[in-house]
Order: C-alpha cells, then structure tokens, then sequence
C-alpha cells in the first residue's frame, strides 16, 4: 500500500498527527498563509499546499483535520480525486455525516483528545499516546486495518462506536463540560466577578475548557444539538 499521507488542514490536530508519526512521506493541504510559513520553517512536511486544488502526487491515507464545518465537503472532494486513498476525519461530533451517502474508501475516526490551545505552533508528538481514537461503525470496510494500525502507530487505542453512540456519549463526556464551561464563564463576566483573582484550582479547571476555540466548539455543539438538550432536560429534572 502506498504509505503517503496528506493532511488536510495543519493546525494543532493536524500537525500533532504529523509530528507523532514522524515520517517523511507526510504533506499538507493549509490555507493559512502564516501557519505555512511556521510549517515550512520547522520542515515538518514534505510538501505544503495552499488548497485542495494544488495537491500533486499520491496518497494511501488522508486525514481530513479542517473545523467540522468544512469537513465533510473535504471528505467529498478528496474521496473522489482519490479513490484509491483511505480517508479519514477527527471531527468531534458525526451528526452531519450520518445521513449522507458516504463513499467507500471513508472511514469516521474521533480521536478522544486535544487542547485548549490552537495552530501548529502548540503541536504534541505524543498527544494521541494511551488514548483512545472512536471508529465509527457504519464507516468500517476492508481497509480498516490500515487505520487502526496507524492510529495504534501513534500510541492510541481504538474502540468501536455508531453514529448513534457516539454523538449520544460524547454529549456526555465532552461536549456538555465544554458548553457549560462557556455558559459559566459568560455568568461570570456578566456578574463582574473577578475569577481569574480568586478562583481555586478545581475552579480553574473548569473554566480552562473556556478557552478552547468558540467558533469551532459552536458547530459542535449545533451539531450535537438533539443530544445536548435531552442531557439539559435530564439535569433540570434532578434539579427540580
């Protein structure tokens, strides 16, 4: 099998990836023009393009590492020029992909971690090491082995969830702590209280979700919006 890999967006995912399989067969697809320029500084890729459209040569594994936004027409687009490609993606939330038709060389990966911090600059070889990476079950075809094994590559472990599982869990476990991490600092704020001064540790925690990237973490959340307002539902009746 071809063992080239392009990224699809180069920010903190997308270069930890490249960086923590630390091979020189690895490009990149990034429209920032200032993280190229930092991509290029650190020779972390050996080709960097500026759009879908510029990509030359051959691929075995593509990871799609855009904002949710931008993930599946990405899916769509590289799935079709590379048909002979496994593609992939690390989006938080698959609600937007469930319905669609997808094509057969996809399969859905979620990668359970990540950071507050953003861009190639803040980039962790070891940030996927001893943790666990979601596939999606609908998504699996003969060519999964090649997935796990790179995930595994990377020091992860991978479990197997659907669609339905998936969104309904992480509603749970990742994208409630988030929204109300948001919600609460925004409380604070209004209510002029000084948390940065008097805040303990445990509080600090919390709020540290806060200052991950909003606009990603509202598509997340608009996403995953079914799942979140059952689980508020849920928390106003052991409220009442």
């Amino acid at each position: 099998m071809n063992k080239k890999v392009l990224i699809v967006g180069s920010g903190f995912m997308g270069t930890s990836i490249s960086m923590g399989l630390g091979e020189k067969d690895i490009s990149c697809v990034e429209s920032n023009q200032d993280y190229r320029e930092l991509l290029a500084e650190n020779n972390i890729y050996q080709k960097i393009f500026s759009n879908n459209e510029s990509v030359s040569g051959s691929f075995g594994l593509i990871f799609i590492c855009t904002r949710q936004s931008e993930t599946l027409e990405n899916i769509l687009y590289f799935c079709e020029h590379y048909p002979e490609a496994l593609i992939t993606d690390i989006a938080s939330s698959k609600n937007f992909l469930k319905d669609h038709d997808l094509p057969g060389n996809f399969i859905s990966s979620h990668p359970i971690c990540g950071s507050h911090k953003t861009g190639p600059n803040n980039a962790e070889p070891n940030l996927f090491k001893n943790k666990e990476v979601i596939i999606i079950k609908e998504t699996i075809n003969t060519k999964s082995n090649v997935l796990v094994n790179t995930w595994n590559a990377l020091g992860a472990n991978t479990s197997e969830m659907s669609f339905r599982e998936h969104d309904r869990n992480y509603a749970y476990l990742s994208h409630f702590p988030h929204l109300f991490s948001f919600l609460y600092k925004e409380i604070l704020e209004e209510e002029g209280i000084n948390y940065k001064k008097y805040s303990g540790d445990s509080m600090k925690e919390i709020l540290r979700l806060s200052e991950a990237d909003k606009e990603l973490w509202d598509e997340i959340f608009s996403d995953n919006e079914v799942n979140l307002n059952a689980l508020k539902e849920k928390i106003m009746n052991k409220l009442s």
